[in-house]
């Protein structure tokens, strides 16, 4: 399973859907139809049915298809594979199985997807988002997009000049953020983070504020000298009051050097930027080691 996070975060197309004529060997031919889009933001929301209970996904044609966890709390959580820009690499999340996915007159069966937390997109819509429809499954119900028609538009409009505001004011806050966990300083480091942040990295999961900032503390800052941290962030997407981006990071210390990339997910509220999560892969298997 392979989710493309530089895709999720870079390419949501504004998009009107149409079905095509041929589908794969796994969907059940029925004659195509125009699929009404809704609107998350600027972000284009499809109504599908898993397991005939209706649920809101965004559209991306760049990424591979995930679930909120919060909308599918069942599941297993075994290693998966994360495809972003540069390479495949290796992460843990919640397989979820769903009998039947239904896109309009177009259903596939036992569909496997992985799942994360995708509450913060909820909140920033204003409305449920239990998920996203990527191209692997846009691909095996054969849909398309009409551009003749002009129902449908590739690519992600420019933001506009409030957003990249927005962007270059989370970037200059983040960086107070990367000073405080380079000077060790815990209690201004757990200043940066929600209440409710989530991180899910190759060390393991933690969730809120307390328990992340004592893992910060025990793995990277107990060491003499603390640990480092170099981080090159990459695509950037406001949505709403949060913005999504993706990075490359480094961290290195007398007993550990990792690197790997991630996605973070930050809002404003109350003139200060919080981070509400990170999810993390190592670069390669042998990247964390002792010295």
């Amino acid at each position: 399973m392979k989710l493309r996070w530089n895709g999720l975060i870079a390419a949501f197309a504004t998009l009107a859907v149409v079905l095509g004529i041929a589908g794969s060997a796994c969907a059940q031919q029925i004659p195509s139809s125009e699929i009404p889009l809704e609107r998350c933001d600027r972000l284009p929301v499809v109504v599908v049915q898993a397991d005939k209970i209706e649920m809101h996904f965004l559209v991306d044609t760049a990424a591979t298809s995930m679930l909120n966890v919060k909308s599918f709390p069942a599941g297993r959580s075994k290693q998966v594979e994360i495809s972003s820009w540069n390479g495949t690499k290796a992460a843990t999340a919640r397989e979820v199985s769903i009998s039947e996915l239904r896109l309009g007159n177009r259903r596939l069966l036992d569909v496997k997807l992985p799942a994360v937390d995708l509450s913060a997109i909820a909140k920033a819509c204003g409305g449920p988002i239990d998920g996203i429809l990527g191209v692997d499954l846009l691909e095996q119900l054969n849909v398309t997009i009409d551009l003749k028609r002009s129902v449908a538009r590739l690519g992600l409009a420019a933001p506009d000049p409030a957003e990249l505001a927005m962007i270059r004011d989370m970037q200059k806050s983040m960086e107070l953020c990367s000073e405080a966990f380079n000077e060790a300083n815990a209690d201004q480091l757990a200043k940066c983070l929600d209440p409710d942040f989530v991180l899910i990295s190759p060390s393991g999961e933690y969730h809120g504020r307390a328990s992340a900032t004592d893992h910060f503390r025990r793995a990277y800052f107990s060491s003499n000298p603390p640990a480092r941290m170099s981080m090159t962030m990459k695509d950037q997407q406001a949505v709403g009051d949060v913005v999504w981006t993706s990075y490359d990071y480094t961290l290195e210390s007398p007993s550990v050097h990792s690197a790997g990339h991630g996605m973070m997910l930050c809002r404003k509220a109350e003139d200060r930027w919080y981070i509400l999560s990170i999810h993390e892969s190592a670069a390669d298997s042998g990247t964390v080691h002792s010295r």
